[in-house]
């Protein structure tokens, strides 16, 4: 129950005691007396320091209920010392939370005493809010100072009057390579070399002398016995009177600031990601290469290395993931080569090599080999694994050119030519590989052109059923009716469509057009059949023509299945999850997939099985030698068993015999294609083939 309240009766105190009067009607300090665990009287000062009334505290309120709960254990222990007579007064802090739940700093003093024939506390408190507010500021401020002065990169020290170290930074304690305790209350004598002592300590008293800011250069030695050229930067200081009290300085250290061109000579002359020799070097030292060969009388040889499939690996799995496949492929050439030697990356995912003196081919070829053999090894990206490989063009000076420019030039010609032959391998340039550059050049030019001009056309070709001959597919094949070279098939412009990035561009026409072809054969009543297109790589990781084909079926009034798409193996690099999405995509709008040219790929087993893949394609290679080749037989056999089980269809194109046929269909091949049954042909050729019952 309440205690009773404390009053202050005429009996306790004399009506002339003024100065305690004035104690308890107090404006700035609050009073109040504890008994019993309770107030037994609050002033108006402390009730109103809390939001409450003295009736509201008195007799009815515990200290502790005016205490931030994790000051409240101390607090108490405080008033337990005082009344259990192991404190007498008692004087600390404590944060104080009021009625409206706001902390307040406050101070007692409290002091113990006998109230009623009981212990009790009587004691003074004052709001210490500003003052502790302004002495957290100090603290802060202090705090700040010195964590900007750690902070600070350049060597920083403190010096006195009399030249002793009274304060450094890290940078300082690490720039001289002493700790802090070693360096405090030592002068430039104790640390440093006598000739540099000398020095700085003449600095510092001219700078007494004529208190301001001073600056100069000289050289610091540090404990490991390096010396370093460096600019001091130092200032006076003073204290509050006014008089000398030492000075701060601030080292910069210029033997960074010297180097700085050999660094920009670096930056200009060597690549940032790989740290090999870049274009511009690699032109210097094939310059100094070529003319050290002319003295000697011997060959330099020069390697163009382009990576194979690197697009592919950076569209699928990012940017992030080809720098360090750049940087890996980056390592494993160099350890395939003399320290003599020079690799550079000519850009993108292109290297150079300069091999001078070696004019011996079985020495190129087998440096050559070997890089071949080591980028088709497998690179750990993260979680990921890809798989590139290497077409390298080998070009000899003085043989194959008298300057930089035209070594190069052949080289990159070279390379083109090991990519064109089928890829990871290396060719040596001839002349009429510059005459082959020259024409991809022009056909470059013409294809843009072709694009603008409607040049290009879709071809048709059936796909049947081998056990009954009905047409159930058709692949869409593209072709360029050159307005003076005439037909020119895929393979020929489709390479250079893709290094000009017009491949989805092409992508989105051939999309629009089959998919008109297909409605036009649903609209004249023709026989349900899926019209297949082919697609890059490319279309898959980045370009916008799947989202073409997508939108454009939703707006036809054309089933899904009507179409069909026929990808690569190279598009399923990774399994990357932009590929699966894409995939999924498709099967969810009906539209089937054909992975083309299977076997001779890197295709892995899981594809097939965890992606969204409809129907498999034999490639061409494996049925033309059926009948010879038991191998060949064999491999088909087991595809089409594999793909069965897998519960895809199987399609085999290039069938040009009966006897072809025939042994597919012994061996369960459910689809095939070739001469044997049509040749691609125009729209209305193909509608009229249909009409006639294939």
């Amino acid at each position: 129950m309440p205690i009773p309240p404390f009053t202050l009766s005429e009996s306790r105190f004399r009506d002339d005691d003024g100065l305690f009067h004035g104690l308890l009607h107090n404006g700035m300090v609050g009073v109040y007396v504890i008994q019993h665990g309770k107030f037994r009287y609050v002033n108006p000062r402390l009730a109103e320091l809390f939001g409450y009334t003295q009736q509201e505290i008195s007799g009815h309120f515990s200290p502790l209920d005016l205490v931030v709960p994790f000051d409240r254990e101390r607090v108490a222990q405080a008033m337990e010392q005082r009344l259990q007579h192991r404190a007498e007064c008692a004087h600390y802090s404590f944060r104080g939370q009021t009625r409206q739940g706001q902390s307040v700093d406050v101070e007692v003093f409290g002091i113990r005493t006998t109230l009623d024939g009981a212990p009790a506390i009587v004691g003074m408190l004052v709001d210490v809010t500003g003052r502790c507010a302004s002495e957290r500021a100090v603290t802060e401020q202090l705090n700040f100072t010195a964590q900007v002065i750690e902070a600070i990169p350049s060597p920083l020290f403190f010096k006195d009057e009399a030249g002793r170290y009274v304060g450094c930074n890290k940078a300082f304690e690490q720039f001289i390579g002493r700790q802090r305790n070693e360096l405090l209350g030592r002068s430039v004598f104790d640390i440093s070399p006598p000739d540099l002592a000398e020095r700085y300590h003449a600095a510092d008293q001219a700078l007494f002398d004529n208190p301001g800011i001073q600056t100069y250069e000289a050289s610091v030695q540090s404990t490991d016995g390096l010396r370093r050229d460096v600019i001091f930067n130092k200032a006076t200081y003073s204290r509050a009177d006014g008089t000398l009290a030492g000075l701060v300085g601030i080292i910069t250290d210029i033997t960074d600031r010297k180097q700085s061109e050999a660094l920009i000579w670096m930056q200009a002359n060597y690549d940032a990601l790989t740290g090999l020799p870049n274009r511009r070097l690699l032109n210097e030292r094939l310059r100094e290469s070529m003319r050290r060969s002319q003295r000697r009388e011997d060959c330099v040889a020069v390697m163009f290395i382009d990576l194979d499939r690197f697009k592919e690996v950076n569209d699928t799995l990012g940017h992030e993931a080809g720098d360090k496949l750049l940087m890996e492929a980056a390592r494993r050439i160099v350890a395939c080569v003399r320290e003599t030697d020079t690799v550079a990356r000519q850009g993108g995912d292109e290297f150079m090599v300069l091999l001078p003196g070696l004019a011996d081919r079985s020495a190129i070829e087998r440096i050559a080999s070997e890089i071949i053999q080591t980028l088709a090894q497998p690179f750990s990206l993260d979680a990921d694994a890809a798989y590139v490989s290497a077409s390298i063009g080998i070009t000899l000076f003085p043989q194959d050119g008298d300057n930089p420019v035209t070594i190069l030039k052949n080289a990159d010609q070279a390379m083109y030519h090991a990519k064109e032959e089928g890829r990871n391998r290396y060719s040596y340039f001839s002349p009429a590989m510059q005459a082959q550059a020259q024409e991809r050049l022009r056909l470059g030019k013409e294809l843009r052109r072709a694009l603008r001009n409607q040049e290009l056309r879709l071809y048709y070709q059936p796909i049947l059923q081998l056990a009954s001959g009905q047409v159930t597919k058709a692949e869409a094949l593209l072709r360029w009716a050159h307005p003076e070279r005439g037909l020119i098939q895929p393979g020929d412009f489709i390479p250079i469509a893709e290094e000009l990035g017009l491949i989805d561009s092409i992508g989105s026409w051939v999309f629009e057009e089959a998919t008109a072809a297909a409605l036009r054969w649903y609209q004249q009543d023709l026989p349900p059949i899926q019209l297949t297109i082919n697609t890059s790589p490319r279309q898959f990781a980045k370009g916008q023509s799947l989202e073409f084909l997508l939108e454009r079926l939703q707006h036809l009034p054309l089933d899904g299945a009507r179409i069909g798409l026929e990808i690569t193996e190279n598009t399923l690099l990774d399994e990357h999850p932009a590929i699966t999405a894409q995939l999924a995509r498709l099967c969810a709008a009906g539209v089937q997939v054909s992975l083309d040219d299977f076997g001779t790929g890197y295709s892995a087993m899981a594809y097939l099985k965890r992606l969204d893949i409809d129907y498999l394609k034999i490639d061409r290679s494996f049925v033309r030698d059926l009948a010879t080749d038991p191998s060949d037989l064999a491999i088909t056999e087991a595809i089409i068993a594999m793909g069965h089980k897998l519960g895809l269809q199987v399609v085999a194109e290039g069938i040009e015999t009966v006897e072809q046929r025939q042994l597919l269909l012994a061996a369960g091949c459910d689809l095939g294609q070739g001469y044997l049954f049509a040749t691609p042909m125009p729209e209305a050729e193909f509608i009229a083939y249909l009409q006639a019952g294939g």
